[in-house]
């Protein structure tokens, strides 16, 4: 993840290269350039290991990032 401005991958682990891959969850900035900030976001795990929350530590805005199959992946802001 850039903690300056919310992209996000999702990169998964296997036993055999065939299950090893790295995907764009979000590759859209969610702040302007001139307000990108180092640790500006942080992900926050949930009690389901395929969510998360995105909070941005400055306006507090907050999305719930779902990562897996492609189906499933998704980030969706949380009003």
């Amino acid at each position: 993840m850039d903690t300056r401005n919310g992209q996000m991958w999702q990169v998964q682990w296997g036993t055999e290269s065939k299950s090893r891959f790295e995907t764009t969850l979000s590759d859209i900035s969610l702040v302007n350039k001139d307000e990108e900030k180092n640790g500006r976001f942080f992900l926050y795990p949930t009690t389901n290991i395929y969510n998360f929350i995105l909070i941005d530590q400055i306006d507090g805005r907050a999305w719930q990032v779902q990562w897996g199959n492609k189906e499933d992946r998704a980030v969706i802001r949380i009003y």
